[in-house]
């Protein structure tokens, strides 16, 4: 006998073949009047299998996934793998996938019992590839709501609508609350003073020692947080466990952005009430100066074996341009010195606000060691081409250094090429661009870059507005009167060639003087001893 086309077809043959047993097939004729009806696997699946007992007429069996009873009614067999003779065992696929079998206690099996199987496996696999879509939707909604969120918060903050550390806090903690659905929330500043209570009843205007440890356990307040900005901390923050459950390692990673811009913030703050009386004139413009000085690291980390040099000169009140450095703890691979230089475009308060994002993005993203740094640049410029504001976008460098054996490892979007100068007197080599600029091309790719720098090699990092300094004529200065600079000095320290350079970057402007942001970096492998 040919095999069939379809289940249908055998459908079709059975009812003209066997009109006396036509009542056998309304178990399944119920099934497919009933199945448009079920819109969740689970349904779905409990309609297949007591639709499979129907038909046989059997009140023992059920759906097995090879691991599992997806489907289970009476005593199971004592083996489902293999179940023994009274049981019937049939297999449940469609195409490749294998959805397990159906195991019934009857004494012999049913063509329509067949029909069923062939019929149900496509639709299960429909009703999965369905939930997967919903997931994958979720999942985007989630990330654009988040977008959303970080947009939000960086704006209040941004135009001052936030007048003191109270109003800040409690902004935060609403925010929090909406985006991860914690509904308890203590905040207190250094000094141990309630800056909010938000679900905990009466509590005192101040905490610390056995009171606030009491708290904690009282009201479980599982998670404690430092809110701190490089060497400022502002106080802590203790949250309740979510409503939804377990934090994720994604909603990890957004409530570390959510704590570290709100700390950025608050430092920007107290830098503004110091300087009350000054600001009053340009509030805006000093609110961004202070949130550009709390981004640049007060002091330069220097690994056993290596200097660094580093500084910004901003054109206007407020610049355009980052630097960080810090050091990234891994205690399995080693620790590693991380490196960023950027410049973002345009000026002022527009261009601070996206360095301030861009920061905190890179702080949270490359806190520890980093794998690759093409794919996390490849993530940043995904996350900035939903913040930033209409065509702005940055160039970027970002490196790491193992201070050990010198491997240096760097993604380069669109930026003016480092100068790595070899101290024995080899060819310079240059950190070229691995991608292009971050924030205005969504689907850009980046690569990772990768040198080494032995002992007496210099690395010299700068923004266009340092080669870019013109003279009396409009000659610019170029890379290479700093890469001459450099190598005049080829046994010094790093903090007299970063001087040397910036002696002929003004020498050449003279007069003139500079029309941009300026970022210089300078960094040395000393000389083994």
């Amino acid at each position: 006998m040919q095999p069939f086309s379809s289940p249908f077809e055998q459908f079709r043959e059975i009812c003209f073949s066997a009109p006396n047993t036509i009542k056998d097939l309304l178990p399944l004729i119920d099934f497919l009047e009933t199945f448009p009806e079920e819109t969740t696997e689970e349904s779905l699946i409990h309609l297949i299998g007591t639709t499979a007992l129907g038909i046989v007429k059997s009140s023992q069996g059920g759906l097995w996934d090879n691991r599992k009873w997806l489907f289970l009614r009476g005593v199971p067999p004592d083996n489902p793998a293999s179940p023994s003779a009274e049981w019937l065992c049939l297999p449940w696929t469609h195409i490749d996938k294998d959805f397990g079998h159906l195991i019934v206690k009857a004494s012999e099996s049913s063509p329509v019992l067949e029909i069923l199987l062939s019929i149900s496996a496509p639709l299960l696999a429909w009703c999965r590839l369905e939930q997967l879509r919903t997931d994958q939707n979720r999942a985007l909604a989630l990330q654009i709501s988040r977008l959303n969120t970080l947009f939000e918060l960086t704006r209040h903050f941004g135009i001052g609508e936030l007048e003191n550390k109270r109003d800040i806090v409690h902004h935060f903690a609403n925010t929090l609350a909406g985006e991860f659905m914690i509904q308890r929330i203590l905040a207190l500043d250094i000094n141990g003073t309630v800056l909010l209570g938000k679900g905990l009843g009466v509590i005192p205007n101040s905490l610390d020692g056995d009171a606030l440890e009491d708290l904690i356990k009282a009201k479980e307040l599982s998670f404690a947080a430092e809110l701190k900005d490089q060497d400022h901390s502002h106080g802590f923050v203790y949250l309740a466990d979510s409503a939804k459950g377990p934090l994720s390692d994604e909603d990890k990673l957004f409530l570390q952005t959510l704590f570290y811009i709100t700390s950025g913030h608050l430092s920007a703050l107290k830098l503004r009430e110091s300087r009350i009386q000054a600001i009053k004139m340009e509030k805006d413009m000093e609110l961004a100066r202070n949130i550009q000085r709390r981004i640049l690291p007060q002091r330069l980390p220097e690994p056993d074996g290596w200097q660094c040099a580093a500084a910004n000169l901003p054109y206007d009140a407020v610049g355009g341009d980052l630097y960080d450095l810090w050091i990234a703890r891994d205690a399995e691979q080693g620790d590693r010195l991380h490196v960023i230089i950027g410049d973002i475009s345009g000026k002022g308060l527009p261009a601070s606000l996206m360095m301030t994002q861009l920061s905190a993005f890179l702080r949270v993203m490359a806190d520890r060691r980093v794998n690759n740094w093409g794919r996390l640049a490849q993530r940043l410029n995904a996350l900035m081409n939903e913040v930033r504001d209409r065509n702005r976008y940055a160039t970027l460098v970002a490196a790491s250094i193992n201070p050990i054996n010198g491997d240096l490892r760097y993604l380069n979007g669109g930026h003016n090429p480092p100068i790595l100068i070899p101290g024995n007197g080899g060819p310079i080599r240059r950190l070229y661009a691995t991608g292009p600029v971050i924030g205005l091309l969504p689907d850009a790719v980046y690569y990772e870059g990768h040198e080494v720098m032995a002992p007496g090699d210099v690395l010299v990092l700068f923004t266009d507005g340092l080669v870019e300094v013109q003279d009396t004529d409009g000659l610019e200065l170029g890379d290479d009167k700093v890469v001459s600079a450099a190598q005049a000095l080829p046994e010094t320290s790093a903090d007299e060639i970063f001087e040397q350079i910036l002696i002929k970057t003004f020498s050449h402007a003279k007069e003139n003087g500079f029309r941009d942001d300026m970022t210089l970096l300078v960094i040395k492998r000393r000389e083994n001893i």
